[in-house]
């Protein structure tokens, strides 16, 4: 099957990827030329795409918003998505899925809903303005408590606040929004959203609000660690501090950001990415760190960092660049800083993606951004065998392009039985589970 995954994947190969490097430095050329060469190819290729296409062992069901949503046009339902791919939508006991439900009819806010796979029941549980089609709401379920409960962003008279709520409709708010919750569900890692929402206008928050800025002062902003029981925070690590080490000239004048942070699975280190736009393009950096933001230690500054996803308590797997291996997949040691090529000649040629381990450690999930025919692939990789499965192909409509696009992002049930996908396959954003249970053992 891996030979076939690669065949039917109409990748961009490594003459293009150069040339797309080399534009690095003039970022508007290279929007543009992107675009255009997209568009180019989708004309060459767009007559062998397909709505979807998935492997004869597994099974596809789309979330349903109602009963009679399949009877409804497909441009007239509302928009379903859960967001981002290192959160789960599912709760422990895999029977409710978290998701969120867009109403063009009120495009400024989202339902943040819960969906009981047992009754097929939707259960809305609040409504947010502090929301982006990648990420959501960050709305997810609070590890470590006796009864469900999840956690989303809001803006409440104009602050951004993280709501924590409770099945039964109890509920607390604290005046930091939430990019990542502590597995012990004590704690948490808030982000300025508003400087986001400048820089990078697909993971902030449009609202206006009095208690973060846009244009924060660099020492006074970056990652802020929160105890969810005091509703205190700290500022563990600054922009200030990031933008002084091993200072270079292509951060002068340039704006820098922090996102993706992602604890580890006991919650000592968090990991993260620290980016800056400037006249030469833009710039990434891989940084871990104890939870107090102690022990910060460059991992990877070679320009390009994109996704990441923790194997164990060391043991980070991130797509990035290095000047011997070029652009592919790592697994970075966090302690010593060492890395080697992780699916060398198997998942480099596909590109960047989204990945994450099953809860086994023994599969890695993972998507494709829009190939030459404009189909996104989903893909699992056997870590003992190295062997790459082709789980489904899904077409991307051309609006659902940039900031408004509507990446795979998959993501493992609490078993590993099953992956959830957002996509757009079908004429319209919606979240999907897909059963990969039969497919593991085959």
């Amino acid at each position: 099957m891996g030979n076939g995954t690669k065949k039917s994947v109409m990748s961009y190969g490594r003459v293009e990827r150069h040339i797309s490097r080399l534009l690095d430095s003039t970022p508007r050329v290279r929007k543009l030329a992107k675009a255009g060469y997209q568009r180019l190819n989708y004309l060459l290729h767009g007559w062998r795409r397909t709505a979807s296409t998935v492997h004869p062992l597994v099974s596809i069901e789309r979330v349903p918003v109602s009963a009679a949503a399949d009877s409804v046009e497909r441009r007239e339902m509302p928009e379903t998505f859960f967001g981002y791919f290192d959160i789960s939508p599912w709760s422990r006991n895999g029977r409710f899925y978290l998701l969120h439900v867009w109403d063009r009819k009120r495009p400024g806010t989202v339902d943040v809903c819960i969906h009981d796979r047992h009754t097929a029941g939707l259960t809305v549980i609040g409504s947010s303005s502090a929301w982006n089609f990648q990420q959501g709401s960050m709305a997810q379920w609070l590890p470590g408590q006796d009864m469900d409960t999840v956690v989303f962003n809001d803006v409440v008279d104009r602050h951004l606040v993280c709501r924590i709520m409770t099945m039964d409709g109890q509920e607390r708010q604290l005046p930091w929004p939430v990019q990542a919750l502590h597995p012990g569900g004590q704690a948490a890692i808030s982000i300025n959203y508003r400087r986001l929402a400048r820089i990078r206008p697909e993971y902030g928050y449009a609202p206006e609000v009095e208690n973060f800025a846009s244009d924060q002062a660099l020492e006074e902003d970056g990652i802020w660690g929160v105890d969810l029981r005091s509703g205190t925070a700290r500022l563990v690590v600054s922009l200030r501090e990031l933008s002084e080490i091993d200072a270079r000239p292509d951060m002068r004048d340039a704006d820098h950001k922090v996102n993706h942070v992602v604890y580890s699975p006991s919650g000592d280190r968090v990991v993260f990415m620290h980016r800056w736009f400037g006249r030469q393009g833009k710039f990434s950096r891989l940084y871990c760190a104890r939870s107090d933001g102690t022990e910060l230690r460059l991992l990877l500054d070679h320009r390009v960092v994109s996704h990441y996803a923790w194997q164990d308590d060391r043991t980070l797997l991130v797509w990035a660049r290095t000047p011997a291996d070029g652009d592919c997949y790592y697994l970075v040691d966090v302690e010593d800083g060492e890395y080697r090529v992780f699916g060398r000649g198997v998942l480099d040629p596909l590109g960047d993606g989204h990945p994450s381990f099953s809860p086994d450690r023994e599969w890695v999930v993972t998507d494709t951004y829009p190939d030459r025919a404009r189909m996104r692939h989903l893909l699992l990789f056997q870590m003992s065998t190295q062997r790459l499965v082709e789980v489904g192909a899904f077409f991307a409509p051309w609006r659902y392009d940039g900031p408004v696009r509507c990446d795979l992002h998959p993501r493992w049930s609490p078993d590993g039985q099953a992956i959830s996908i957002d996509s757009a396959h079908e004429g319209v954003r919606s979240t999907y589970v897909i059963d990969v249970s039969r497919l593991r053992t085959s």
